[in-house]
């Protein structure tokens, strides 16, 4: 179980076109506050209990897009225990979704790793490289139709709004230092604008809340692998301008439950 990935696939910005798309999702920049609870908890659980909160920010520039993330989750043990996780992440991705860089921070009791590097994407079949500033010297292939988190965010939208039900891509993302994952994704039937948020979180986020969207579970799996079961699993409320008001990260042996409880728009800037 790996839980130092960290969730900013599922995160986009001011109203625009993903032109990678088949379609063109339209995204809102936003920057979002989320509470954070344990979910179920199964047998042989190693982990009992969690308390914390995560802080979003995607804001627009001239020729890509910026994502900054923190994310603290305190995950207590069966004999009373805590792990300490004080994640941050911060990426910026170009708007034709070929160009890519990152930078992490892991910190998990005390021990901190860092990740740094830029990921590009080929011309002719979407393959690409991934290399790392730190740790030094570290290449990644990337395979044919490689993501990264804003344009797989935008494709799974379109792909939603297509009418497909089940999809699979291979994303990057840098975030601890790993190579890409295959996330195969299993989308609901569309929700209409307003039946899947109570009165008192649509009052609390507002108008850019009230859009149509998609339950979406998706499974993470290491690239070519042979096992059936995903490594982890993520199911999110997706709405179709890429605000993602609830997630559930699945873990096996136990669910942490995120809700958007804030939600501020940020203006589109000046490019001209």
């Amino acid at each position: 179980m790996n839980i130092i990935r960290l969730i900013s696939i599922f995160i986009a910005g001011a109203f625009w076109l993903w032109t990678e798309g088949a379609q063109a999702a339209e995204m809102v920049s936003h920057r979002g506050f989320y509470s954070m609870k344990m979910g179920t908890v199964r047998q042989g659980s190693d982990f009992i209990g969690v308390r914390g909160k995560m802080g979003l920010t995607m804001e627009q520039t001239c020729d890509g897009w910026t994502l900054s993330q923190t994310r603290r989750m305190d995950l207590g043990t069966p004999d009373g225990g805590e792990v300490l996780q004080d994640l941050r992440f911060t990426a910026w991705e170009s708007s034709d979704g070929k160009r890519y860089r990152f930078f992490a921070s892991n910190n998990v009791n005390g021990e901190r790793e860092d990740f740094r590097g830029r990921a590009m994407k080929s011309s002719t079949n979407g393959s690409g490289d991934a290399n790392f500033r730190v740790p030094d010297g570290r290449k990644i292939p990337l395979p044919e139709g490689i993501k990264f988190p804003l344009g797989h965010t935008a494709w799974l939208i379109d792909r939603a709004l297509a009418g497909e039900r089940q999809v699979s891509a291979p994303v990057f993302d840098g975030a601890d230092g790993e190579g890409p994952q295959q996330v195969t994704a299993f989308i609901g039937p569309r929700l209409k604008s307003g039946k899947h948020l109570s009165k008192v979180q649509q009052e609390a986020l507002g108008a850019l809340s009230q859009r149509p969207g998609w339950n979406i579970r998706m499974g993470f799996y290491e690239l070519d692998t042979q096992v059936s079961a995903p490594d982890y699993e993520v199911e999110v409320l997706q709405l179709d301008n890429g605000i993602t008001p609830t997630l559930i990260l699945d873990y096996q042996d136990f669910t942490v439950v995120l809700t958007l409880e804030k939600l501020e728009e940020i203006p589109s800037p000046d490019c001209q």
